[in-house]
C-alpha cells in the first residue's frame, strides 16, 4: 500500500491519533481513504409482493344437510338401517318385495353385459323390459322399475347407455316372449302400468 499523495510506501499507524500516516509527507491515509472511499450503490426499491388469499368458495349449503341426505339414499338403497325412535326399520330384501320375474331373469343369462350386473339392477333391468314390452316409455318404465326394486335410477341409465344393444335386444326377447305367451307379464309390472305397484319407500 503507497500514500495517495506522494506515493512513498513508508506508512506507520499515530499511536496518538490512531490513523495510518505517511512518513514521508504527513498525510493522513485513513482519512483520505475514508472522504475518498466512493457510496456503495443501494439496490432499487421493490415492493413487496405478498401472495394473494386463497379464495374459498362459499359453501351452498350446510354440511349436516349433505351428510343427511346422504344417509337418506343410503337408507333407500339398502346399505344401512334405519333407527326411528326406539324402532329399527330395515327395508325387506328385493326378493320379497318384487316376485314374478324368474323366467325374465333367466332370459337374461344370455346377455352378458345385463347378467353381470348387482341382483337388485338385474331385477330393476328385467321389470324394465316387461314395462317396455307393455308399452310404456324408457323414462317411465326406468322410473317405475327403479322405484319397485330400489335400483339407483343411475344404475339403470348407466346400462342404457353403456350397453345399449345389448338392452334393446333383450327388450325384444322380452317383447316376443310375452307376445308368445311363452311367459306371463309378471303381476307387480301390471300393477305398476296401472298405479297401485308397491313402492320401496313406503
Amino acid at each position: 500500500m503507497r500514500c495517495p499523495v506522494c506515493g512513498s510506501a513508508r506508512l506507520a499507524w499515530d499511536e496518538l491519533t490512531g490513523y495510518l500516516v505517511c512518513q514521508d509527507c504527513g498525510a493522513v491515509i485513513s482519512q483520505l481513504i475514508e472522504e475518498e472511499r466512493p457510496a456503495l450503490p443501494r439496490p432499487p426499491w421493490r415492493p413487496i409482493r405478498r401472495r394473494p388469499e386463497p379464495v374459498v368458495p362459499p359453501v351452498s349449503r350446510p354440511l349436516e344437510e349433505d351428510v343427511e341426505e346422504a344417509a337418506a339414499k343410503a337408507v333407500r338403497r339398502g346399505k344401512v338401517i334405519e333407527v326411528v325412535g326406539r324402532a329399527v326399520r330395515l327395508r325387506p330384501p328385493v326378493k320379497e318385495k318384487v316376485e314374478g320375474l324368474e323366467g325374465l331373469l333367466e332370459m337374461m343369462s344370455g346377455f352378458p353385459d345385463l347378467k353381470s350386473r348387482t341382483e337388485r339392477v338385474r331385477k330393476a333391468l328385467a321389470l324394465y323390459a316387461a314395462l317396455r314390452a307393455m308399452g310404456l316409455s324408457r323414462s317411465r318404465a326406468a322410473e317405475l322399475a327403479s322405484r319397485a326394486t330400489g335400483a339407483s335410477p343411475r344404475s339403470i341409465a348407466k346400462v342404457r347407455e353403456r350397453h345399449q344393444r345389448s338392452l334393446a335386444m333383450y327388450e325384444v326377447a322380452v317383447a316376443e316372449a310375452l307376445r308368445q305367451k311363452r311367459l306371463s307379464p309378471p303381476m307387480l309390472a301390471e300393477k305398476l302400468k296401472a298405479g297401485l305397484g308397491p313402492s320401496v319407500h313406503s
